[in-house]
Parts: structure tokens; sequence; C-alpha cells
């Protein structure tokens, strides 16, 4: 169909590079003289296109649907089948719409993220300085997502790979994303997948484990979780903030358990450090400036 097509195309991009090359695209196309008033390609790259205003990353259905001058019901299928492509993202709570991650791990690879871009440097250090594969991820939902991933000649595919989602409750990356969330925020995101059977023997199976391991993760400014995601799999997370000291990724290192695990007093902190340094990047204010 058009519109998968015109949507793999579009996870390529961005939202700046989206708006670049789909005006370009356009323009082109007109420039021959044809009509492409109504065509899906058009709807899809002018509804992409309604996101590119900086002061509101999230939009309602009505916006949208005024935005590009067409029907309501028409505009929330297509946003529909763009969530489902995993082109858009729907929040849970306010049923709004915004850019999903799919669009920004293509455009990384362009170097035009800027998340990406400062973390990639700071992931090929933990690597050098560990030996253990190190990983960019953020929050998609209830999920973990992979969007980086930087590795050594001794790591062996452990820890995930771009694209892969993971829940949240027994990854050490899913647990640092929850970092300040409340309690009641938590069960919500963690309750569907408990009593899972393809996890490690140590994944937590009820909602007060995960609790109490986040609130220990928390207190120690990194997270931990051993033979939780696979049995012999130990990783450690920490989180990334922006310039409003929201948590915007974590940066993670996994290895085998045999080799990380009794290091893990300093590869964790290893790891907090770089995610700070990444948070200075991203404009964030240090924990003392933060409690000013």
């Amino acid at each position: 169909m058009a519109l998968r097509a015109i949507g793999v195309a579009l996870s390529a991009i961005n939202r700046q590079i989206c708006a670049r090359v789909a005006e370009g695209w356009l323009q082109k196309i007109k420039r021959r003289g044809r009509e492409v008033a109504d065509t899906t390609a058009e709807r899809v790259a002018s509804l992409l296109l309604a996101f590119e205003d900086p002061n509101s990353a999230t939009k309602s259905v009505s916006e949208l649907a005024a935005a590009v001058g067409r029907e309501r019901s028409q505009v929330s299928r297509m946003l529909k089948s763009l969530a489902r492509g995993g082109l858009l993202e729907q929040d849970e709570s306010t049923r709004q719409y915004r850019l999903g991650w799919h669009l920004r791990i293509l455009a990384a690879r362009a170097g035009d993220d800027h998340l990406v871009r400062v973390c990639r440097p700071v992931l090929q250090q933990l690597v050098a300085a560990t030996g253990e594969v190190s990983l960019l991820s953020v929050q998609e939902g209830n999920r973990s997502l992979t969007v980086l991933r930087e590795e050594s000649r001794q790591s062996l595919q452990a820890g995930g790979w771009v694209g892969r989602r993971s829940p949240l409750h027994y990854t050490a990356s899913g647990r640092a994303l929850m970092f300040d969330s409340d309690d009641e925020h938590i069960e919500s995101l963690v309750s569907r997948d408990l009593g899972a059977d393809n996890v490690g023997p140590a994944a937590p199976r009820d909602v007060q484990t995960v609790l109490e391991r986040t609130e220990a993760d928390r207190r120690r400014g990194y997270s931990v979780a051993s033979e939780e995601i696979e049995v012999g799999l130990t990783s450690t997370a920490a989180p990334i903030r922006d310039g409003l000291g929201q948590i915007v990724g974590v940066i993670n290192v996994s290895g085998p358990s045999a080799r990380i695990l009794d290091r893990i007093d300093t590869v964790g902190p290893l790891v907090a450090r770089a995610a700070t340094a990444v948070s200075a990047k991203m404009g964030a204010k240090s924990t003392r400036e933060r409690h000013v």
C-alpha cells in the first residue's frame, strides 16, 4: 500500500529532516506539472509536517485535523495507522500524538539527532573503559527502546540491539527510565508484563519487588539487573536528563555476569558519570543546581 511505502521512507528522518525532505519532494513533483493534491503520500507528509511546531511536541487529533484541513475522523484513522507503524506515538493518558522514535533512529544514523550524536562518543569511551556493550535507550510507552549500540570485540551480542523493545521492570535501562515515576505510575507501566515466562530467574514477579528494586536503584544513582533478562547477563544503567530536568534516555552497559558482576561497583558509577556528562551537554543542571 502507498501508506506503508511512504511510512517506510519517512522512518529514516526526524522532525527537521521530515520537513525539509517532504517539502522538497512536493515542490519537485509540482514543478513537473503533476497534480498531487489528494494523494496518500501528500496526506501523510502534511500530517507529519504538522508536528513541526517546536513549542508543542504533542498534538490532539482535533489540532492535527485543523492543521491539515481534513475531517477529524479521517485524520484519526491516519494517525492510528502511523502509530501502528511506529512513526507516531500516542500518550495513553492525554491521547495526544507525538513523533515516534522510529523517525529518529535512522535519522540518528545521518547524524542529525542531538541526543544520539552527543551519546555516541560517550558510549565509545565506556566500551573502551569496560570492554562491554554500551547502549542508549529511550522510553516508548511501557517499553525501553534501544536506539544506539557500541560494542567491543569481546562483546558477544549481550544486552540487545538497535530497535529492540524490552519491558521496563526487569531491565536496568527500564528501571532507570522510571527513576522519576511514582509508585502508581510504575505499577501502571509494568503490571501487564509481570509473570511472563521468557525471563531470567531473578526477574521480579510482583509490583512490590519492582518498586523496591527501583527505589534501591534510585538511591544508588544507577540501576543493576543481574540474571533478570536472561541467565548469565548483567547490566547497569543511569538516566540522561535534558535542560528541564526530565529523563530523556538512559545509558546502559551490559555483559556476561561472569565478567561484569564482580566489578559492578566500578562499572555502575562509570555509567552514572557518563550519563551525567551527556545530561550536561543536553542542558541539564547539576544535582546541586536543581535543588537550589
